[in-house]
């Protein structure tokens, strides 16, 4: 699996030659496929063929457009690599309502734990309520703790006046950072023979990735986290350099599984254990990561 995370601010020409990935803008650039984990396209100037866009997904790679307010809108996800589609599709569509409200407790007292270690990483109050919000989640959270949850840590977070989908640079940088993890979660889900748009609580018919909405909230956090600590207050707009730092919290560790992987490697062990969950309807081994000091992985 690559380690590379790479983002194409400027109108460029993408071609494959001898394994390698050649960018071309004012001059060449050369990229293993090996190294790549993910390519965003941030110009809509850009241009590559099919047989590129084959390649890529070939090798696994993600790739990202941008739309023209330069927010990703696209998500080429391989579909090779797995063999027992239709076994995993008949799992999601025959899976008891017990395991599904189980698996969606389990989903969000992760959330909330990972909203109260923001906290505490930040020095900010409210941590024991966020933790007895956690703690208070039942199945299928029938009691809406989620909500209260977020109501309460936002403001506690970003401020008093803090707006959720405000039009501001804040908002954007959550969006932006929220958009790339979903895609990676997205392509996991695809790699397993999931079929994105069923859902165990999103259930949204215009959505296509409705299990990987569901699939996304504990890792929100982290997102959360990197966005507080950029303190972008005084920004004016999303500025690349941003942007940057926000598709490579995909290289930041994270703990799973008592062990530090980073979120992408997270998140492919997230969907390999929701996998098996499915196939025996017991949510015990589901693997969800913890919010931990940022840090990028020392891949030497």
């Amino acid at each position: 699996m690559g380690y590379r995370n790479l983002i194409i601010e400027n109108p460029a020409r993408l071609r494959i030659r001898n394994s390698q990935l050649l960018v071309n803008t004012n001059e060449e650039f050369t990229f293993p496929l090996d190294d790549l984990q993910s390519i965003v396209l941030d110009s809509q100037h850009s241009t590559l063929s099919v047989s590129v866009l084959a390649q890529l997904g070939k090798h696994d790679i993600t790739v990202i457009f941008s739309d023209e307010y330069h927010l990703p809108s696209t998500v080429l996800l391989p579909l090779q690599g797995y063999y027992q589609k239709l076994n995993t599709l008949n799992q999601q569509l025959h899976v008891s309502k017990r395991f599904k409200d189980r698996l969606w407790q389990k989903n969000i007292r992760q959330k909330i734990l990972n909203q109260a270690a923001v906290l505490q990483l930040q020095q900010l109050p409210g941590v024991p309520e966020m933790e007895k919000r956690a703690a208070s989640v039942i199945e299928g959270d029938q009691t809406h703790q989620e909500g209260y949850a977020a109501a309460f840590y936002f403001k506690t977070a970003f401020g008093q006046h803090f707006i959720r989908r405000h039009d501001d640079v804040v908002n954007a940088a959550l969006d932006y950072g929220y958009a790339i993890i979903r895609s990676c979660i997205a392509r996991e889900l695809t790699a397993f023979g999931f079929e994105p748009a069923l859902g165990i609580f999103h259930k949204n018919q215009l959505n296509p990735f409705n299990l990987a909405d569901d699939l996304i909230e504990p890792y929100r956090p982290i997102i959360d986290l990197l966005v507080l600590q950029l303190n972008l207050d005084d920004e004016p707009e999303l500025v690349p350099i941003i942007k940057r730092q926000l598709v490579n919290i995909q290289s930041y560790d994270v703990r799973i599984n008592d062990t530090f992987q980073t979120v992408r490697n997270a998140i492919h062990l997230t969907v390999e254990s929701v996998a098996s969950a499915f196939s025996q309807e017991r949510v015990s081994g589901v693997a969800l990561p913890q919010v931990i000091p940022l840090s990028l992985h020392d891949f030497s």
